[in-house]
């Protein structure tokens, strides 16, 4: 599909099984006109995921760039975060001029960003600031078509359920893979207390509904025995990241990444730690950005 945008030619190309998109010809930097601004956003309500290929970002253009869509959340591991741009957060096991990234050595849950928030995130942006050779990979599912491939009983039983997004259970999910981890997420489950959220979203924008699911926060399913929430869970998350529901981003330097967090769910794949370098940059659109509205 091509489209015009700020009088540049804006390609855009489905890579996913039933979502995804590479977004090319897209102005990042300067001024991008409403006209633009909002063509992008039809593309992520659309696709849910868009790459954009071969840019040379540094930290500032990403907050600004970012900050186009809504308020940008600052990350509740702050001690993670660019100290000269702290909406910036940094994942990977990159120390330097004064920034240490958050890194975890173990596999990685399936998610949506900041659900332990009353309010969650609408979006996040995530760029290929050092990129290893192999591994390190970003999977999505794409949580939408996969509520709607469910049947009709599922769908019936799941509408109108509540799961507990708890920073609690995450911290204890990640002290079994990271035992030395430091206590900084006892205090921020302090400041972000246990949150009620649906089990299915329905997208402000588009209606669509998607499944909530992030194994790794949810404590249990409202109404539940412990057993029964748990078997809930792990049915509804292995059915939406079957293969036929997921894209695997494979990084290239340079890439920039933004998924609505309303939409889909993702996890990150291992890379060998001991022999490469990862650095990655992200920023998070607040819940209910204006510009990600309808």
């Amino acid at each position: 599909m091509n489209m015009a945008a700020d009088g540049m030619a804006v390609t855009v190309r489905q890579i996913g099984p039933t979502f995804g998109a590479e977004v090319s010809g897209m102005p990042i930097h300067g001024d991008v006109t409403p006209e633009a601004l909002m063509q992008f956003v039809s593309f992520l309500h659309r696709y849910r995921v868009l790459v954009l290929p071969g840019l040379a970002l540094q930290p500032a253009d990403l907050v600004a760039f970012s900050r186009r869509f809504g308020p940008l959340e600052i990350h509740s591991r702050f001690e993670n975060t660019l100290p000269d741009h702290r909406e910036v957060f940094c994942v990977g096991n990159v120390e330097r001029d004064g920034m240490k990234a958050s890194f975890s050595r173990g596999v990685e849950q399936w998610h949506a960003d900041s659900s332990y928030r009353e309010v969650p995130s609408d979006a996040s942006l995530f760029y290929g600031e050092v990129v290893p050779p192999e591994g390190g990979d970003t999977l999505f599912c794409d949580a939408t078509a996969a509520y709607r491939a469910l049947d009709a009983a599922t769908r019936q039983r799941i509408d109108g359920l509540h799961a507990i997004h708890s920073l609690e259970t995450l911290r204890l999910w990640g002290l079994r893979h990271n035992p030395d981890r430091s206590g900084a997420v006892d205090r921020q489950a302090t400041e972000f207390p246990p949150v009620r959220q649906p089990l299915v979203r329905v997208h402000p924008a588009t209606g669509a509904k998607s499944l909530y699911v992030c194994p790794a926060v949810i404590s249990h399913i409202e109404g539940m025995a412990p057993d029964e929430s748990a078997a809930l869970l792990d049915m509804l998350i292995a059915h939406a990241t079957h293969p036929r529901f997921v894209y695997r981003h494979c990084w290239q330097q340079g890439d920039l990444v933004m998924w609505d967090n309303r939409a889909v769910l993702h996890t990150a794949s291992l890379f060998d730690h001991a022999r490469y370098q990862r650095l990655m940059y992200r920023t998070t659109v607040a819940g209910n950005a204006p510009a990600l509205a309808d």
